[in-house]
């Protein structure tokens, strides 16, 4: 029963959560990104002009048989679709740890501790990941994608376990939190030598990299109003669809 109700409370959050994502994203990140694509194509076509083999040098490239949804409509349904799925999985787990809380403590969740727990899910999923390996626009130098996903994974985890002790646990062990924060760093996120941007055109790079800071705030920006929302929307679920759970004062 209580399985069946964080699915299906899962499914109307993530639906709300993973519209709303992929509008600001279409709204405000996407015409970044395809500013990025555009000096993208102007180095690859720079390289075949001097004889090169028409490809800019940057980890993200691509091989030419890999699939990409087309721009347009296409590339827009597989971002709704993707963002909703995510969602889903996310307000599933944190369902599934209210539910924890309430079993600990027994009280309803008010609105201001579901804004924490929206605030603690964009610190353990952008911010802490963000402070190592900051989003990324199409063009940037960066290690093998393997490399960067297992820091961020690592961070993701650490960080979740160190808040969590923060705050479900007893003050003695407290300090523990503080090490799971800090090994992530400790261990350091995986960097490239050399320059951001490796486009001919100096001008083209300062461009980048002005639109590299713009996407990072951005992305910011809209990932803290993802879970927000997230968080609060959890909360909403939660109180009024589990019903085991007291009527919330507030």
């Amino acid at each position: 029963m209580i399985f069946s109700r964080i699915i299906y409370s899962a499914i109307l959050v993530g639906l709300v959560s993973g519209v709303l994502l992929s509008s600001l994203q279409i709204a405000s990140l996407n015409p970044i990104i395809f500013a990025a694509e555009a000096y993208q194509l102007d180095a690859g076509e720079t390289a075949t002009d001097k004889g090169g083999d028409g490809h800019s040098d940057h980890s993200h490239e691509h091989g030419e048989d890999a699939w990409a949804p087309a721009d347009g409509l296409e590339r827009t349904a597989y971002t709704f679709l993707a963002n909703i799925l995510v969602s889903t999985g996310y307000a599933a787990m944190m369902l599934a740890m209210m539910n924890l809380a309430w079993l600990a403590r027994k009280r309803s969740i008010s609105w201001s501790q579901g804004s924490l727990w929206g605030l603690a899910g964009f610190v353990v999923m952008f911010l802490a990941p963000a402070l190592g390996l900051p989003p990324e626009i199409p063009g940037v130098a960066a290690t093998p994608l393997e490399h960067r996903q297992i820091w961020w994974l690592l961070t993701a985890l650490s960080v979740a376990i160190g808040l969590g002790i923060f705050a479900f646990t007893a003050v003695r062990i407290k300090a523990l939190g503080l090490l799971f924060l800090v090994i992530p760093y400790v261990v350091g996120a995986p960097h490239v030598d050399g320059p951001m941007f490796r486009h001919p055109d100096p001008n083209a790079t300062q461009a980048l990299v002005y639109l590299h800071q713009q996407f990072v705030v951005i992305s910011g920006i809209t990932s803290l109003v993802f879970w927000l929302v997230l968080g609060l929307s959890c909360r909403f679920a939660f109180n009024r669809w589990f019903r085991y759970l007291p009527k919330s004062d507030d």
